[in-house]
C-alpha cells in the first residue's frame, strides 16, 4: 500500500485561517469553474483536487494559512531543514533526560559529519543554512517548553504526582508534535499518567 498523509490527519486550522481561506475563495479575483454559492459539494470537491494537484494559486493560499497557524508542510521542507529538526528533538530530550547543553555548535559538528561538503563553500553554506534552521526550531521549541511550564493543568497534574516528571515529559511530547495544550490532549495524557502508575495486579 502506499505511504501518504490521509485528509483524516489535515492541521486543524483556527478560525482565523479558515476566515483567510473564505476571504480568498469569495474574493472576485479568484475564478474557478466549481465556484457556485448554490452548489457547495462542487466547491468543496474542486478545492481539494486542486490542492492534490498542487495549483499555485491555492499552495499560495495554503502557505498562507499554515503561515497565520505557525506550522509548515512537511514535503516542503529541505532535507538538512529536516536534519537539523530531527537532530534538535533528540537533542530535547538529552536535555530534558539528563541535562545535555543544546548547542548550535554541536549541530554544526554533526551536520558537517554528516553531509562531508566537499568544498569550503559548500561548507560555508551548510553552515549558514543549518544555523538559520537551528535558530528556527531552537526558539519554537524553546517556547513550546515555556507554555508548558506555565500550563495551570500540567502545573496540577505535576502537584498529584510530585515524584513524576510531568511537566518535562509532557513538554517532550509538545516538542515532538504528539501533544498539544488542549484539553482534549492534556486528558488523553493524564490517562496515559494513571496507567503507567497503575500497580499490575
Amino acid at each position: 500500500m502506499k505511504k501518504g498523509t490521509s485528509l483524516l490527519d489535515i492541521h486543524k486550522y483556527s478560525k482565523d485561517a479558515f476566515q483567510y481561506l473564505l476571504d480568498r475563495l469569495r474574493d472576485d479575483n479568484f475564478k474557478r469553474p466549481y465556484i457556485y454559492y448554490d452548489k457547495a459539494i462542487n466547491a468543496v470537491t474542486g478545492i481539494l483536487w486542486d490542492i492534490t494537484q498542487e495549483n499555485e494559486e491555492l499552495k499560495d493560499i495554503i502557505e498562507e494559512m499554515d503561515k497565520i497557524d505557525g506550522i509548515k508542510a512537511l514535503n516542503s521542507k529541505s532535507s538538512n531543514e529536516k536534519r537539523v529538526e530531527t537532530w534538535l528533538k533528540k537533542a530535547y530530550y538529552e536535555h530534558l533526560y539528563s541535562s545535555f547543553s543544546i548547542s548550535r555548535n554541536h549541530l554544526l559538528a554533526f551536520m558537517i559529519t554528516i553531509i562531508k561538503p566537499n568544498s569550503e563553500e559548500g561548507k560555508k553554506k551548510l553552515k549558514y543554512s543549518s544555523t538559520r534552521y537551528f535558530e528556527q526550531y531552537n526558539d519554537k521549541f524553546k517556547k513550546r517548553l515555556k507554555r508548558c511550564r506555565e500550563n495551570e493543568r500540567i502545573l496540577e497534574l505535576q502537584q498529584q504526582y510530585p515524584k513524576l516528571n510531568i511537566i518535562d515529559a509532557f513538554a517532550y511530547g509538545q516538542i515532538i508534535d504528539k501533544f498539544n495544550t488542549t484539553n482534549e490532549d492534556l486528558e488523553w495524557f493524564e490517562k496515559i499518567v494513571k496507567i503507567l502508575t497503575k500497580k499490575k495486579e
